[in-house]
């Protein structure tokens, strides 16, 4: 019989945040992350609606217009941290391991998958330059030394936020360029600053000066997937103790929603549902529920309950987890009579694909093979060996 592989990994085992329950230091107990969320939203304007949908960008717009009714959870987000293996890109249980998938992706945000990575050019040196010529506008000066790390969310919401009634054609295309910039900046946080990466700017400026595709011609579905998977694998190397807790840069409105659709711990209760007839007009997903219904939290689990999540994590077992939320029953549910958006089954055919997923300069392995329950399949025990990929391309 073969030997089996090594599945964890010296370097990543050693310094995982796991280390500090196994090894626990009372006086400096484990810290939950913080999280670079957008506090104040931005809100649709009716005339950049085509542009989104046309990108397939309309849905995961609706969930960052909505604020109100989604609050982001540190000590969940923190929990599920604790679970992740860089290794595997999963989080592991007792009874199994689980990971966000591409199929999730889709169904949860409707983000397109088929289409060219979202891996940008050589980025001009004259970046700055280039915004501020594009949007009539100097940038600010950064306060630190060098040049700066990207456009600030604050200065683009601020200037841009309000379009007149009677903007012409160019200066709509201005503002639409900015919304776009910082609706980039809520899905890929980064830990540069409340700022959207200058890499970022190629796809913005594509999006605002090419006519409308008939198909959405970027993966932004992969490429969210990819900074999720990076921003996980980075957290779980942050042990060090400081006086400013560490900071988690991953989807936050993605990973929380897939938490909600798996898992029981940290899950609102839905007290009033919202019907299909709730949804109004655009894009809507199996996230839809979630975002318009009202929700209530648990008493006992207020804020600063992350230690309460870690340890319901290590008692969870098999039959609590909903291992394939994407059912018909649960599908009809959502829906009833009304039929599934078209948006977040187009791209199934490359659900389960063993690949590297993209973004920008991130290479991420995607193994789907290790969680095949959540696609209602059979799962080999013990798993496939996960597809892994050099250090020196992961960093």
């Amino acid at each position: 019989m073969a030997e089996m592989p090594q599945l964890l990994n010296g370097y990543h085992d050693n310094h995982h945040r796991c280390q500090l329950f196994i090894n626990p230091n009372h006086e400096n107990p484990p810290q939950t992350f913080r999280l670079r969320t957008v506090k104040t939203p931005w809100s649709i304007e009716n005339r950049f609606l085509k542009h989104l949908e046309a990108y397939g960008l309309l849905h995961f717009a609706n969930i960052a217009a909505r604020r109100g009714s989604f609050t982001a959870d540190p000590s969940l987000l923190t929990s599920l941290v604790d679970r992740w293996r860089p290794e595997t890109h999963t989080f592991h249980f007792r009874c199994g391991e689980l990971a966000p998938t591409l199929k999730d992706v889709s169904m949860i945000t409707s983000l397109p998958i088929r289409g060219v990575p979202v891996v940008h050019p050589r980025v001009s040196p004259n970046w700055p330059a280039d915004v501020s010529a594009r949007l009539r506008l100097e940038m600010p000066i950064s306060d630190r030394s060098g040049p700066p790390r990207g456009v600030p969310h604050s200065w683009l919401r601020i200037n841009f936020k309000i379009l007149s009634t009677h903007a012409d054609p160019e200066t709509t295309k201005r503002h639409l360029f900015a919304y776009l910039l910082w609706l980039f900046g809520v899905m890929f946080p980064t830990s540069h600053g409340e700022v959207v990466l200058p890499g970022l700017i190629y796809f913005a400026a594509k999006i605002v000066d090419e006519p409308l595709p008939q198909n959405p011609p970027y993966s932004f579905g992969s490429a969210l997937l990819s900074h999720t998977y990076r921003g996980l694998c980075d957290a779980t190397q942050k042990t060090a103790f400081t006086s400013k807790a560490p900071l988690l840069c991953v989807s936050y409105e993605f990973l929380q929603l897939w938490s909600w659709e798996y898992l029981p711990v940290g899950r609102p209760q839905i007290v009033e549902p919202a019907t299909p007839y709730n949804y109004g007009e655009g894009v809507v997903t199996m996230s839809t529920r979630w975002i318009l219904g009202r929700k209530k939290w648990s008493t006992k689990i207020a804020k600063n309950c992350y230690p309460i999540y870690h340890d319901q994590f290590e008692l969870l077992n098999d039959s609590l987890i909903t291992w394939n939320p994407w059912t018909e029953a649960h599908i009809d549910m959502v829906f009833g009579s009304q039929h599934m958006p078209v948006e977040c089954v187009r791209d199934s055919a490359f659900w389960m694909t063993r690949c590297n997923l993209l973004y920008l300069w991130f290479v991420e392995p995607y193994n789907p093979d290790r969680v095949m329950r959540q696609f209602g399949l059979y799962q080999d025990i013990p798993p496939p060996v996960p597809r892994c990929i050099d250090e020196e391309t992961h960093k």
